[in-house]
């Protein structure tokens, strides 16, 4: 028996599909590949040196900023300053990666945490960009303007955080009101698996260096450039190509110069924190190295502290996130002081931890922390420290060893 016409038409038809499906997928590589080649206009990073004043309290001050009834999964907490104080963000849901997530924030003013407030959810991001998103994570705050605040996170719009991209939600009133959530377009590959966590720096032209990283299959840090209207025009791929790391903290130490501070991959040894460079403004990097201090497999934060010296936040534990301590580095990695310890786990709550430290300068020779206390915690912490408080550990500190 013959094969009938119509099936000789259905299979044809579904061919020509495949092969229409495949071509639109090759122009749109194409397209964005042409967008984000390196025929830009070159950028350098602005270099904002602080001069830390040595003032302020010897003592810690430390609050929770969620509330002690939280029973949610709580995790991936920023800050950055206001008019008024500081305003935080974090993710929310019923466990990490759960559906129907939310990010949230609260504003500090001085002495006092307000109420948690909902910034957006899965179910608002889904509407604005049109593609169902089942989680969020890792809000990262910019300040653009005086008024005006760019909020990064990622998006999960599948099972794990491999199908994240990056989506971007803007505020011209300090955080009051929300723009509709809009899309960064890093990927030909359905625009997935890119993810934020460090802070962004300013370059030349009106420009942005966003660090982020890629986790599909293999995990590695990228550093996004974006333009003035927060398209992504360039995207660099950091570490020569190097799989050993992801989660990259970017400080410009000149022009043409920066170091990124890097988490390892798990599987990576020795334990310690990684460390990449670059010497044409991010469009190269070194592949990263371990450096002498040690890394559990959690983020670092890392700012510009004054005109030699660079303040980290990590967990100085090679095995556990068991602390948030802080120390400096010298502008390129080879002098690194420990300075003190700013929060410990509770050893006597099985499970305990202390992670994920975000770091700011909210105002010159003040420095403000926040980290998640994962399950059974389910709390976002805060410390300040002062400068003085950091020069005086670290003449102790000195004087230990």
């Amino acid at each position: 028996m013959g094969i009938g016409w119509d099936f000789v038409d259905r299979h044809a038809t579904k061919t020509l599909a495949t092969w229409a499906a495949f071509g639109c997928s090759v122009v749109l590589a194409a397209l964005l590949l042409y967008k984000m080649a390196n025929r830009i206009e070159p950028w350098t990073f602005v270099v904002d040196v602080p001069q830390a004043p040595v003032r302020g309290d010897l003592e810690i001050q430390a609050q929770t900023i969620t509330p002690p009834d939280e029973k949610d999964f709580v995790h991936g907490p920023s800050l950055i300053e206001t008019p008024t104080g500081l305003l935080a963000f974090w993710y929310r849901a019923v466990y990490e990666g759960a559906a129907n997530a939310e990010l949230v924030s609260a504003r500090f003013d001085g002495d006092h945490w307000s109420p948690t407030a909902v910034v957006t959810n899965s179910n608002t991001v889904t509407r604005d960009i049109g593609l169902t998103v089942k989680s969020l994570a890792n809000p990262v705050p910019f300040r653009r303007s005086p008024n005006e605040i760019w909020l990064f996170f990622a998006a999960s719009r599948l099972s794990g955080w491999a199908t994240c991209e990056i989506v971007l939600i803007r505020s011209v009133d300090n955080g009051r009101t929300w723009s509709p959530a809009q899309r960064l377009y890093a990927s030909p590959f359905l625009n997935m698996s890119h993810l934020t966590k460090s802070l962004p720096i300013r370059l030349s032209g009106d420009r942005i260096a966003l660090p982020a990283y890629h986790e599909m299959n293999r995990k590695y840090p990228v550093m996004l450039v974006l333009d003035r209207n927060g398209r992504v025009i360039d995207k660099l791929r950091m570490g020569n190509g190097g799989t050993v790391g992801y989660q990259p903290a970017i400080v410009a130490t000149g022009p043409t110069t920066a170091i990124a501070f890097v988490r390892r991959l798990n599987s990576f040894r020795p334990q310690r924190i990684l460390m990449s460079h670059t010497v044409d403004a991010g469009r190269t990097w070194t592949p990263p190295t371990p450096i002498d201090l040690p890394n559990p497999g959690g983020p670092i934060a890392a700012i510009r502290y004054d005109d030699t010296r660079i303040l980290l936040a990590f967990n100085d534990d090679p095995d556990h996130e068991s602390n948030v301590k802080l120390a400096f580095s010298n502008l390129d990695g080879t002098s690194l002081r420990r300075i003190g310890t700013v929060a410990q786990k509770n050893d006597r709550l099985e499970g305990d931890a202390v992670a994920y430290p975000f770091l700011i300068e909210s105002e010159p020779g003040q420095f403000d922390v926040v980290f998640s206390r994962p399950p059974p915690q389910h709390a976002i912490n805060h410390v300040r420290v002062s400068s003085a408080w950091i020069e005086h550990n670290l003449k102790i500190s000195a004087a230990q060893k």
